[in-house]
């Protein structure tokens, strides 16, 4: 039997320097918890320069956290750089493997939804609509709001149900209670339907409780859910009947089999909790390996964790964890909003990394820009490498701000005057002559108002690693409400060395 392992020691004060970004500047404990935001073109260095610091920064200060994974490559360099810092003991893999797994229908239950709140279920289950949808590169239909609500009005009255009858919900559960229920009122009075259909059995359960345990829960739990289902939902329009169905169970159907069924329905060796005790959980089911379900699978463990870590009653001596996402416009959602807001006060440092500003835009839908400004807005650092997108360009130039500026003027005007004239008559006759020259000069200073640092700089002006640049990275940071001792202003150039 091994010894007992204690977790790994951890920085808890908020003012604790973490990162040194040149001269007696730093960022500090307090700035991570604050959300960082990085934005890069391709080959800038972000995830190479300051995401690499960032990353060697958290794991040397004992942070635990959640990583979730687009590249197939993510996981391995995440393995290389635990182990580089002591920190391998700490990985928690969930992948492919199945050594390590979540069931967040029983953990959602056992937590955000105890005593009594089921529509957190249904809020839950909308978290992994909108994940789908965003993995979909925020392709949603329309048309489809009105059957997507029925889906989840129908989940409204099953997870209060199945609770009752079972203690434990399970996704296929949900699927059989759906695929059984009435289709007709002639149904409910049916013995052979009531012989072979889960629905039915669940109802009955439910009920039996009420009366024999006297159990005044359950009493009022079929009271407001049983008349639904042999009620309202047999006499629905067959063919709408059909659609709502249809949209829910291709919500739920991922999960009732294969992989993700086998990671997130079975039972749980990893729970959100652990990053709290120095664990680092590894989502390794990458995005452009697994799929949009894949994306949506590691989404829905993000919004259980983040909801878990705010939960949680923060001390002083609290350990800090992260969220970390490369390619983070594959996990978008508008739960973020609300994560960022609340992390300093969890002690929790999300640290999102993307290409640029379309990325947030068209991942989330065309019709979702105000949520994706709402998530950008919330980050307390932004670092902004080279880049050549015009829209991210102008919003950095926008945040760092403009300043005055002077333009200095001379005009010099030299002018030249001749003339004559003549006379005569019988008596006399007289002539003459004149010429002169003048020259003026005038010299004015107007000012304007323009960008302390152009869009233009971040195309053109800062280095992008390699060996072309000696492994050095350019970037500039912007703080929230900062300022930074080398400029006195909340903006600065730093560099980064790549390993």
């Amino acid at each position: 039997m091994s010894p007992k392992r204690h977790p790994s020691p951890f920085y808890h004060r908020l003012d604790k320097p973490l990162i040194k970004i040149g001269g007696k500047d730093r960022l500090t404990l307090r700035s991570a918890t604050e959300g960082t935001l990085i934005l890069g073109g391709t080959g800038s260095g972000k995830t190479s320069g300051s995401g690499e610091a960032i990353r060697r920064a958290y794991l040397r200060s004992g942070m635990g956290g959640l990583v979730l994974c687009v590249k197939a490559d993510e996981a391995d360099s995440w393995r290389i750089a635990a182990k580089k810092m002591g920190r391998a003991k700490d990985l928690l893999v969930v992948d492919a493997s199945g050594k390590h797994r979540f069931n967040f229908m029983d953990y959602a239950a056992a937590t955000i939804a105890s005593n009594g709140f089921h529509q957190n279920l249904v809020v839950l289950m909308q978290q992994i609509s909108e994940a789908t949808m965003v993995a979909n590169s925020g392709d949603s239909n329309g048309e489809n709001s009105f059957f997507e609500k029925a889906a989840l009005k129908w989940l409204a009255h099953t997870f209060p149900l199945l609770h009752a009858a079972r203690e434990t919900i399970q996704l296929k559960q949900v699927y059989q209670m759906v695929v059984s229920a009435p289709k007709s009122l002639e149904d409910v009075d049916s013995e052979a339907w009531r012989a072979k259909s889960f629905c039915w059995k669940v109802l009955r359960d439910v009920a039996l409780k009420a009366e024999e345990q006297k159990d005044q829960y359950a009493d009022k739990i079929i009271e407001e859910h049983g008349h639904f289902w042999l009620t309202e939902y047999p006499s629905l329009n067959a063919r709408t009947r059909t659609s709502v169905e249809a949209t829910l169970t291709n919500l739920i159907h991922p999960f009732l089999s294969g992989k993700l069924a086998e990671l997130f329905c079975t039972h749980s060796t990893v729970v959100p909790e652990m990053a709290r005790e120095g664990k680092i959980i590894l989502l390794d089911l990458p995005a452009l390996t697994y799929g949009p379900m894949g994306a949506a699978a590691q989404s829905l463990f993000k919004y259980l964790f983040g909801m878990a870590m705010q939960r949680q009653k923060v001390i002083e001596k609290t350990r800090p964890v992260f969220v970390w996402i490369d390619e983070c416009q594959y996990f978008l959602s508008r739960s973020d909003a609300e994560l960022l807001s609340t992390a300093r006060s969890s002690k929790i440092s999300c640290v999102f990394i993307t290409q640029d500003l379309p990325s947030f835009y068209a991942q989330l839908g065309p019709k979702s820009r105000d949520v994706a400004d709402s998530i950008i807005s919330k980050f307390g650092t932004r670092i902004l490498h080279a880049n050549t997108c015009r829209t991210t360009n102008q919003y950095a130039a926008e945040i760092i701000g403009k300043t005055t500026k002077f333009n200095t003027s001379k005009t010099t005007n030299t002018g030249r005057n001749s003339g004559g004239s003549l006379n005569q008559n019988e008596f006399s006759g007289s002539a003459g002559a004149g010429d002169g020259r003048n020259q003026g000069r005038t010299d004015g200073i107007s000012t304007y108002q323009d960008f302390v640092i152009p869009p233009e700089y971040f195309a053109k002006e800062l280095r992008t690693g390699g060996p072309k640049n000696k492994k050095r990275v350019d970037a500039i940071l912007v703080r929230n409400g900062g300022v930074f001792k080398r400029t006195g202003a909340h903006w600065l150039k730093a560099e980064f060395k790549q390993t």
